[in-house]
């Protein structure tokens, strides 16, 4: 384990070691590349070890599950003792710091409730819309007022919360019972927020609630505007000034300037994207190579599988590996048939689509926590199955409202499914799955037939397991399970929303056209904000690569209505010279 502060920041440029080290409130501007993560992580690091007999916690908020993750593993390849570090959503923070320990103060949800997921609220819009035989076109069935009513009274009827509630009843808690909140920001050092160009409304005030119970917290908010693309979920890229002036105090504005990812040539590329000008200098050892930038438009998508395919091969052939090339969409209802088809093609490569899995990534669902401690190794990373496994039993108590007996704890957990995993000889994952589920709650002394709410649970989670299963023609092996939770190997097929901070040495896109990229909604609804989102979606977009982007915008497609699909606009009216690539 470091003991040396300075080791922290050996290694930093000058700039991320004055973010690390920043003792004033700031708002942390950082270019794709710059080593936003990294700085985060160290800076979360350098507080531990500056603080080392202090409880209060440092935390870094993130957007997205996958990317608290990442942060985890890093800190895990540092050696920090984690005791007063705190990584996740804001959806888990409220979770974990909001509503578990204070929701005998709502309600709505001091007698129990169940988080529901996305699967489970589009059922629910689908069985309402069929009750009140309301015509409803791509499942858009939240669009409609009376259907959003109806959802909201069955959910508080079957004590349900989603994850819009589990925000407004963490501000209602706040504002309604300052001691909470005073509670809360007592045990805080630090708060930084990643990707802060997508925080919503709801969550700045939930921030700055906390923040004015106790003005000693230190909040940074780090991100990059030009990515702004949740824009339609009411994410908001606030100035500097706008925060400063939320929470009542002066932010500072600081730079991550440097990219450490990106040739000079793709730097040029996407800055023209920019809708803040950007100046970016390329840092990294192959700054001024050429790598490869083409743009494809007259590829019909029956041919669409076999170019990709070409394109992976000679990549390939290159000396790529496979988790450094990356095949991109603006939307997976795309990718679930490439998906397929690119398997077929090239079967003896491996492709990594995260959305594409039998058991859907949902980290407060103590049923997916379950299979991720099933179906990964014993014996690695145990500080972090630990945390699991605590975190399973802390939804169980808290949630569920479960009973979990006083000689049952973590230990005890890891135990039975470690048990069970090597005396249960099936090679059915999920049947094996739902075996070792019914051991560990006998273990506990739980009957899952009389918790109808945990029984919901669990039957909904296998539900869609096993759809998602049957409608994307996936395997269910013991085998495949396990290799769902390893380390990515293969190349990756993922959306440019969740895209978003990786990056690879090569991108493969396609579905670059009118009313996908961007989408009809936003030709349509917000005719005036098209051209910045399709900026910002393409500035995400090749902003991912390190040296090679190839741009496809196919023909053949055709709208509900028959008519063919455009190339989009914003790319047809780039005036750049691309390369020639043949496929």
């Amino acid at each position: 384990m470091w003991s040396n502060i300075e080791e922290i920041l050996q290694n930093l440029n000058t700039e991320q070691q004055m973010a690390v080290k920043e003792e004033r409130n700031a708002v942390l501007i950082a270019c794709p590349g710059s080593g936003k993560t990294r700085t985060i992580v160290h800076r979360l690091a350098y507080l531990s070890l500056k603080y080392p007999t202090s409880r209060r916690l440092n935390i870094a908020i993130t957007y997205t599950n996958r990317a608290s993750d990442e942060m985890e593993r890093r800190l895990d390849d540092l050696d920090i003792g984690q005791n007063n570090i705190w990584t996740g959503t804001i959806h888990q923070f409220c979770m974990e710091f909001i509503i578990r320990p204070y929701s005998m103060y709502s309600e709505r949800l001091r007698f129990g409730y169940r988080i529901i997921d996305e699967y489970t609220k589009l059922e629910y819009g689908k069985k309402v819309a069929d009750e009140l035989a309301i015509s409803v076109k791509h499942n858009k069935y939240f669009e409609n007022p009376v259907i959003v009513k109806r959802y909201k009274e069955i959910i508080r009827e079957n004590k349900e919360i989603d994850f819009d509630d589990i925000l407004i009843e963490s501000i209602m808690l706040l504002h309604k019972y300052k001691f909470i909140a005073e509670n809360i920001s007592s045990i805080i050092r630090s708060i930084m927020v990643d990707e802060y160009q997508d925080t919503n409304a709801i969550q700045y005030k939930i921030l700055s609630e906390l923040y004015s119970s106790n003005t000693t917290m230190n909040i940074m908010f780090v991100g990059d505007p030009n990515q702004a693309i949740y824009s339609t979920l009411g994410g908001v890229a606030k100035t500097v000034e706008q925060i400063s002036e939320l929470f009542g105090v002066a932010f500072h504005k600081l730079l991550l300037s440097g990219c450490y990812r990106s040739t000079q040539r793709l730097i040029d590329f996407y800055a023209k994207y920019a809708l803040n000008a950007v100046c970016v200098n390329s840092c990294c050892e192959y700054a001024s190579e050429s790598g490869v930038i083409t743009y494809l438009k007259n590829l019909d998508t029956s041919q669409l599988t076999n170019a990709i395919g070409v394109i992976i091969e000679r990549e390939l052939k290159q000396g790529i590996e496979p988790n450094e090339i990356c095949v991109a969409a603006p939307q997976w209802s795309y990718l679930y048939e490439l998906s397929k088809s690119l398997r077929k093609l090239l079967p003896n490569l491996d492709f990594d689509a995260p959305q594409i899995v039998p058991f859907k990534y949902d980290p407060m669902n103590p049923f997916y926590l379950i299979a991720w401690l099933t179906f990964t190794e014993p014996g690695k990373s145990e500080r972090l199955r630990k945390s699991k496994a605590t975190e399973i039993l802390s939804i169980l108590k808290f949630d569920f409202g479960i009973h979990i007996p006083d000689n049952f704890d973590n230990l005890s957990l890891l135990s039975c499914i470690n048990g069970s995993r090597i005396s249960i000889n099936q090679n059915d994952g999920i049947e094996l799955y739902k075996t070792i589920i019914r051991t560990i709650f006998r273990k506990m002394g739980i009957d899952i037939e009389s918790e109808n709410m945990l029984k919901q649970c669990f039957e909904t989670f296998i539900d869609e397991t096993e759809d998602r299963v049957h409608r994307f023609h996936l395997l269910s092996s013991t085998s495949d399970l396990e290799s769902c939770f390893k380390e990515r190997k293969g190349i990756v097929i993922t959306t440019i929303h969740a895209m978003k901070g990786e990056e690879y040495h090569s991108v493969i896109a396609f579905g670059l056209l009118n009313g996908i990229l961007p989408n009809w909604n936003d030709i349509i609804d917000r005719p005036l904000l098209r051209k910045d989102i399709a900026y910002r979606l393409l500035y995400v977009l090749i902003s991912r690569a390190k040296k090679n982007i190839f741009l496809i915008s196919e023909n053949g497609r055709k709208t509900n209505t028959g008519n063919p699909y455009y190339p989009t606009d914003e790319l047809q009216t780039l005036r750049m010279a691309f390369d020639d690539y043949y496929i």
